[in-house]
């Protein structure tokens, strides 16, 4: 032992090698025999004599009681101070455990989030994948039930003319709002089909005359209105004639109508357009009369497509299962938004 050692921490039972529990005759005996062994006199090492020093320091507080009993009280407070020094270290360590338990646990947190988002993804990814499938295979029976029903197309001897008022709708709006011409009209309206021509009305409320290419086009513009956001700035679409074509009650008159289109189209549609009765009646003040309707108030007459003959039965067939098909597309769209909706506000409750 050092003299840097022999310090007022010094353990003297230790330093004698004896216990608490050790009689008087017990350290008296074992400081005499290390008192023989570090004696400076004997001993030539350096620090022979601040050992011997501590050592006769170390006998003469164990040996009287009174000293003894004030050293043990020392000793008691140096290791209650240990043990309390121990007891944080051991605190300190066990908060550091629960901490890092707790960031082991936000970690693993985050991660079954990440996992169960990319699972539901994956999920709406396989439902659209389903949905999409479905609806082909549906539209595919639809055609398949509707060209296996030839028997049917003969019943209905009515037929059914198309000219070309079937392909023409007749839109307003209000000019103070919305200032529109037949470029804007035709963009807005291409989204649903081909446009073949636009009249835009000279009056101050705002009118105008879209012809369609096809009535399949015409149908699913007047259709949407209400529904497309594009068509917001319109008060009314209506056909052009004050009534639906001829195909368009036929189809929505029963779910087998469609099968009974092709009779009709056999019948060969006026050689002359619709329109030039109109040449007649330009004094109506109707924009559309119950005749044949008057352009007098546009700036020019609507180019129309030619109707010379009507389409052959398969064409006029086909007009309805498209028809029907983009109305069944509609009504699934408007169901999932209303269903929702309604989800959203039944969680938002």
């Amino acid at each position: 032992m050092s003299t840097k050692t022999l310090t007022a921490d010094v353990d003297y039972y230790d330093l004698l090698g004896v216990t608490y529990n050790s009689s008087l005759k017990e350290i008296q005996r074992a400081y005499r025999q290390k008192a023989l062994r570090v004696h400076p006199d004997k001993n030539p090492s350096p620090d022979a004599a601040a050992l011997f020093h501590a050592l006769s320091q170390a006998h003469d507080v164990l040996s009287d009681p009174q000293a003894k009993l004030a050293y043990d009280d020392l000793v008691k407070a140096r290791v209650a101070k240990k043990n309390k020094y121990a007891a944080m270290d051991a605190k300190r360590k066990a908060m550091k455990d629960d901490l890092d338990d707790r960031e082991n646990a936000v970690k693993k947190q985050k991660m079954d989030e990440k996992m169960a988002e990319a699972r539901l993804q994956a999920e709406l990814e396989r439902l659209r994948a389903e949905g999409a499938r479905r609806r082909k295979e549906k539209e595919e029976e639809l055609r398949k039930q509707m060209m296996n029903e030839p028997t049917s197309v003969a019943e209905d001897s009515t037929p059914t003319e198309h000219g070309e008022l079937d392909c023409t709708l007749k839109v307003k709006w209000k000019r103070k709002r919305h200032t529109l011409d037949s470029a804007d009209l035709e963009s807005i309206f291409s989204v649903f089909g081909p446009v073949d021509s636009v009249a835009v009305s000279s009056k101050k409320q705002g009118s105008a005359l879209v012809v369609f290419k096809t009535v399949v086009a015409a149908h699913a513009a007047l259709t949407s209105m209400g529904t497309n956001p594009r068509l917001n700035s319109f008060e009314s679409i209506d056909w052009a004639a004050g009534v639906e074509p001829a195909i368009v009650k036929k189809m929505n008159a029963s779910p087998a109508a469609v099968s009974s289109a092709g009779a009709d189209a056999a019948t060969p549609a006026p050689s002359r357009p619709v329109f030039a009765a109109a040449a007649t009646s330009s004094s109506s003040s109707s924009f559309f009369p119950s005749a044949p309707p008057s352009f007098a108030s546009f700036g020019a007459a609507p180019s129309f497509p030619s109707f010379a003959s009507a389409p052959p039965i398969n064409d006029d067939y086909e007009t309805m299962t498209l028809m029907k098909m983009r109305r069944a597309e509609r009504d699934r769209l408007e169901k999932e938004i209303r269903e929702k909706d309604a989800a959203e506000e039944e969680r938002e409750t």
